[in-house]
């Protein structure tokens, strides 16, 4: 990464820290002047960066694995990688940018659903710190012990996510594959499957992320601040 680039992602770190310490600050405050009691700051910092990390990090995850994918998929093309051969860091290295496509309006449709679940199941499930306690009282109840308890919490936070969010874009990376393997597109449309393919993988690591992230910005609260 360049030195610019870095100090970029710092001073922006450093403002959005800034805004959400004042945001947790101001809205704690009118919490309890004007709120109910149950809206705590735990709450509210719990509800702030649940909503940044939804409406924020994962189109931002979403674009950089949507590159880093499409970047793998270059290198195996021209033979500069192999299958099985490590996979590099995720932005160690620069990455050209996606090719353009054509879209169809299908496909920018299914692209807005899946971010209407996406971001509405991430704010569902994480927003309420509720929740947040209910899931990391399960994750204690039935774990033994810190070890146990990461790997249940893998279980639940990571892969069945991804299980459920890899049955839902299955259908289309099967019919898109089919349509590639058949034969009897052109290149302009089979760069659109692949394009697709290249999206929707990167949505469901992107999804399964923030969904990660959320979790760990919840149990932290919870443990550190509750």
């Amino acid at each position: 990464m360049k030195p610019l680039s870095a100090l970029k992602i710092i001073a922006l770190s450093m403002g959005l820290t800034a805004v959400l310490l004042l945001a947790w600050i101001g809205l704690s405050v009118l919490a309890s002047l004007y709120g109910t009691a149950s809206i705590t700051a735990e709450a509210v910092l719990n509800f702030l960066l649940a909503i940044v990390l939804a409406f924020v990090g994962l189109p931002i995850l979403h674009r950089a694995f949507y590159r880093y994918f499409w970047n793998i998929r270059r290198k195996l093309a021209s033979g500069e990688m192999q299958i099985g051969d490590k996979m590099p860091v995720v932005g160690a290295d620069p990455t050209p940018p996606p090719p353009r496509t054509r879209k169809t309006r299908r496909q920018i449709a299914l692209y807005a659903i899946f971010y209407l679940i996406g971001i509405v199941s991430l704010l569902a499930i994480y927003v309420p710190i509720g929740h947040q306690e209910a899931l990391n009282a399960f994750l204690a109840r039935y774990s033994a012990g810190r070890s146990s308890f990461s790997t249940l919490a893998t279980l639940v936070i990571i892969y069945l996510p991804m299980a459920i969010t890899l049955a839902l874009i299955f259908p289309f990376l099967d019919a898109d594959q089919k349509l590639i393997r058949a034969g009897s597109t052109d290149a302009e449309e089979i760069l659109r499957l692949q394009d697709r393919q290249e999206w929707l993988f990167s949505f469901l690591t992107a999804y399964v992320c923030v969904g990660f992230l959320s979790f760990v910005a919840g149990n932290w609260i919870l443990r550190f601040l509750a």
